[in-house]
């Protein structure tokens, strides 16, 4: 999971990310993605309004003025489906994975990793994101 969320940072959104041991829970944004398929589950991915913005500046070439929160949900889902996809096609290529259309809620989101989670944060110089990775088993 880790290799797919820095490769999908890196290349898509010219963003570095280092792991944080530090447990934040200052995020202004989340977008979320369910799959299903031999293993099932949810990622979520929780961002800093900061980061936000690089991204779309770094992926759109906009400046900051134009930035939207229309722009900041587009980008962000774009984001957990770019991951989510790159992570199930790295666990195996071979099988087949349903996912739905990503959500997004702009607010203040609350990490409450399930029974079978995985969390991860991460910092850069642009700001912060926190990763949940939440299986719920085979479908």
């Amino acid at each position: 999971m880790r290799f797919s969320i820095f490769e999908v940072f890196e290349k898509m959104f010219y963003i570095f990310l280092e792991p944080l041991d530090d447990e934040s829970t200052e995020y202004d944004m989340e977008a979320a993605i369910r799959f299903e398929g031999f293993l099932s589950g949810k990622i979520r991915i929780l961002f800093s309004m900061d980061i936000a913005k690089t991204m779309i500046q770094n992926m759109l070439g906009l400046k900051e003025d134009e930035i939207t929160t229309q722009r900041m949900e587009d980008c962000s889902k774009e984001a957990v489906n770019m991951i989510c996809g790159n992570f199930l096609g790295k666990l195996d290529s071979t099988k087949v994975f349903n996912l739905t259309m990503p959500s997004f809620r702009m607010e203040t989101a609350s990490i409450e990793p399930g029974k079978n989670a995985c969390r991860m944060n991460f910092d850069s110089d642009e700001g912060k994101i926190g990763v949940i990775f939440d299986a719920d088993g085979r479908v």
